[in-house]
Parts: structure tokens; C-alpha cells; sequence
């Protein structure tokens, strides 16, 4: 059995830059939310499971319930969402199924008591809300072929990047190319604010840098609020680092370090590449403001 999840480009980048995948939520019939839940299908295509493509006009409400979601990863107010139909990952299925914490959806259900309609009420969820349907536009629900629920497993631990067997991006309706970051991903990226060096850049960092090659989606300009200090963040697998374009000046990291003489390497580099980056910044920055206007 092959298994698939499926995301947006941005959170593809995170994936790759953390331990792997471990972000979702589960939300329970009683209204409480449990996190590190995160979903899989054998389904090889992304309608049916609740999917947003980013074209969503979003309400109070659904801006509020977005945000109970991302619980302790949620960063400043929701200002839209992501094509999460975009990527496609293949993951190891042998691998998950021998994990005590991997459940098909309804043994799940089970697991945390939950009303066995529960499932077929998610289900329906995979393409409308419910809150919307009439009693008996609820009930023809209930019967339709169309239900994906069937086909939904859950993990509540991390899956390593190890074992994503392939990443894929939709280039057409319902048709899965391998992902290229040059190809697919800048564009995407550059939809929701987040500017990437050129490839050129890159070339010429990692001639120079004593960290492992930095790739597409690990370095980026991200305007997180208006009057932020215009910045730029190298990102490696569980590590993060920040400095400031304007003077190169190391602002501060999560995870393990870079080394005493890459993190000064870096900043000889982001000094030297400072006016494209604050260009890249504005950029950034003018994407918020239409969000925000």
C-alpha cells in the first residue's frame, strides 16, 4: 500500500529543514484539539481530505479556527492560506505501519472514544462544512461514494525526512511531476512572501561556506511585520540561523550553531549581496502590506 501526505510548498521547505513530519491536528467531536497529529491517505490525489488551495475567503471564524490549529506555531494573525494540494509526498508505509503510534483513522476514533459518526462527519468535512448543509443535504452526505475517510491513516509521532520516498508537485489538474525548486517552488514561495536567493547566489555561497551545500527553500527573506529589522535566514535541518542585511550583523539561531567561521563567512556574504537582498526584503514587505490593507 502506498501512502501519501500531501502540504504546500512553504510547509514542504520546513519539512526539510526540521526532523521531518510531525505538524497536524486532530480535532476531537467535544471541540478540543489534540496536535502532532498528522495525516496520510493511500488516495493519490488531494480532493476529498479537507484540503485548502489558497483561494479560500476566509471569515472571523475560520481565521479563529485556523489559528486554534496551528496551536503553539501559530505567529501573527491568518492572513490566507496555502495551496496544501500542490505537494505530494510518498512515504514509507512499511516503515510507518511498524509503529505503535501510526493508527488508521477510525482505530483512532476508537482510541480516543469518539462517536463512531464522527468519522463519516469528517469525511463530509473532506469537501464541504457541514454547518452549511440542510438536514437532508447532511444525510445524502452521509451515503456519497466520494468519502475519503476510508482511506486515512494518522501518526503521533515524527516521521524522519529519511523516510519520504519521493516529493512531487501537481504541474497540471490531478498530474504529479518530481518537485524542482527552480521549476515549482520559487514562484510558490514568492505567492506567500518568502523570497529565495538567485541560483546563482547559491552557487557562489556554497563555493565559499563551510556548511553543507545550502539548496532552494533554506535561504530566504521573510517580512514578518512591518517594522521588523530587515533580515535573512539560513536554514539547515533542525537549525536556524538569522542576520541582518542592512550590516551583516549575526542576530540569532535556533538549533545547533554554525561554526565560528561560517556564521562569519555568511556574514561577509550577506554584506556584500546587502542591496539585492534589501530588495528582496521589500518585496516581502509590500506582499504584507497588501495582505494587511
Amino acid at each position: 500500500m502506498k501512502l501519501y501526505h500531501f502540504t504546500g510548498v512553504a510547509m514542504l521547505h520546513s519539512i526539510l529543514t526540521s526532523e521531518g513530519i510531525n505538524k497536524g491536528y486532530f480535532h476531537l467531536s467535544d471541540g478540543k484539539m489534540l496536535y502532532g497529529h498528522s495525516w496520510y491517505t493511500s488516495y493519490p490525489l488531494p480532493y476529498g481530505h479537507g484540503l485548502v488551495d489558497g483561494t479560500e475567503v476566509l471569515t472571523e471564524s475560520d481565521k479563529d479556527f485556523l489559528i486554534k490549529a496551528a496551536g503553539r506555531d501559530a505567529h501573527g494573525p491568518v492572513r490566507g492560506t496555502h495551496n496544501k494540494r500542490l505537494i505530494r509526498l510518498t512515504v514509507d508505509s512499511a516503515w510507518l505501519k511498524q509503529q505503535d503510534t501510526f493508527y488508521p483513522f477510525k482505530k483512532l476514533l476508537r482510541k480516543y472514544d469518539q462517536p463512531s459518526v464522527w468519522a463519516t462527519i469528517h469525511g463530509i468535512e473532506g469537501w464541504v462544512k457541514t454547518e452549511n448543509l440542510s438536514d437532508s443535504e447532511l444525510k445524502r452526505w452521509t451515503k456519497s461514494p466520494k468519502l475519503k475517510h476510508d482511506t486515512w491513516y494518522v501518526h503521533t509521532e515524527t516521521l524522519p525526512i529519511e523516510r519520504i520516498l519521493s516529493i512531487e508537485f501537481m504541474e497540471k489538474p490531478d498530474v504529479y511531476v518530481p518537485y524542482d525548486f527552480e521549476l515549482h517552488g520559487r514562484s510558490e514561495l514568492e505567492k506567500s512572501g518568502l523570497y529565495s536567493i538567485t541560483a546563482e547566489q547559491f552557487k557562489e555561497l556554497n563555493e565559499i561556506s563551510q556548511e553543507e551545500d545550502f539548496t532552494g527553500g533554506e535561504v530566504l527573506v521573510i517580512c514578518p511585520k512591518p517594522d521588523a529589522e530587515p533580515a535573512i535566514v539560513f536554514r539547515k535541518r533542525n537549525r536556524a540561523h538569522v542576520f541582518a542585511i542592512g550590516d551583516g550583523r549575526f542576530i540569532g539561531s535556533q538549533g545547533t550553531r554554525f561554526n565560528p567561521d561560517s556564521l562569519k563567512t555568511i556574514s561577509d556574504w550577506v554584506i556584500k549581496n546587502s542591496g539585492q537582498l534589501m530588495g528582496l526584503w521589500n518585496k516581502s514587505l509590500e506582499n504584507l502590506l497588501k495582505y494587511d490593507s
